[in-house]
């Protein structure tokens, strides 16, 4: 007599017969964000690259120009010419088009949380390593680069944008030899969107020099919207 194979139950279809999208956020990795907050994110850049064809407008700039003067205070940080480079928050690759305009001749390494976003920036420099990692959850060795870049990263508000930039700044310090740079947006400026986190001067310094570094420097005139911070271990 033939034994009948057992058939398991097939899953449920969800709501609409559409397969429900696996989420590959999770506030575990995240510091700081609620699951509002890492939904609001994604969906955001989502919108950017489908509605905008400047590259600029595409991952939340305005204007070429404002790219570039924050891009030239974060190049300050020191001499970056056969130093390696980590670019996070990288969207499409544009540091790497500035570095490239200077001929800054940088080993550079471009990392952002969207495949999507990495495919294009593959695309367009196919010569450069670009990778989708969160770089908190999953870092690099210690000491991998000289230098680390965050653009614009910390500039959306968040349930605690102070854990969430303490989480990954230290994180990014582990990863680079010589110092970490960043920008995020000058509370002093007067600029009303609810939306965006804002800090002083003053709170900026004291944030970095509470990340237990033996050097802060402050940049605050190159732009009346900015503050860049270089965090030297």
């Amino acid at each position: 007599m033939r034994r009948m194979k057992r058939s398991l139950p097939r899953p449920l279809p969800s709501p609409g017969g559409k397969k429900r999208r696996r989420n590959p956020f999770h506030p575990k990795d995240f510091p700081g964000f609620s699951p509002r907050d890492l939904k609001a994110l994604e969906l955001y850049y989502s919108r950017q690259l489908a509605r905008h064809q400047e590259p600029e407008k595409r991952v939340g700039w305005q204007t070429v120009e404002s790219q570039r003067v924050r891009f030239e205070a974060l190049a300050q940080v020191g001499p970056l010419a056969g130093a390696r480079v980590l670019d996070v928050g990288c969207g499409l690759g544009a540091f790497l088009d500035y570095l490239n305009g200077e001929s800054i001749g940088a080993l550079y390494t471009g990392v952002d949380l969207f495949p999507n976003v990495i495919r294009e920036a593959k695309r367009a420099h196919p010569e450069a390593r670009f990778e989708a990692r969160n770089i908190y959850r999953r870092p690099f060795p210690d000491g991998s680069f000289d230098y680390a870049f965050l653009s614009g990263v910390f500039n959306v508000r968040v349930r605690d944008n102070w854990e969430y930039m303490r989480s990954v700044l230290k994180s990014a310090l582990n990863q680079s030899r010589k110092a970490v740079a960043f920008n995020i947006l000058n509370s002093e400026a007067g600029l009303r969107e609810p939306d965006r986190f804002m800090v002083t001067p003053r709170d900026l310094v004291a944030f970095g020099r509470g990340l237990g570094v033996s050097r802060v420097h402050l940049l605050d005139h190159y732009h009346h919207l900015d503050l860049t911070l270089f965090l030297y271990p």
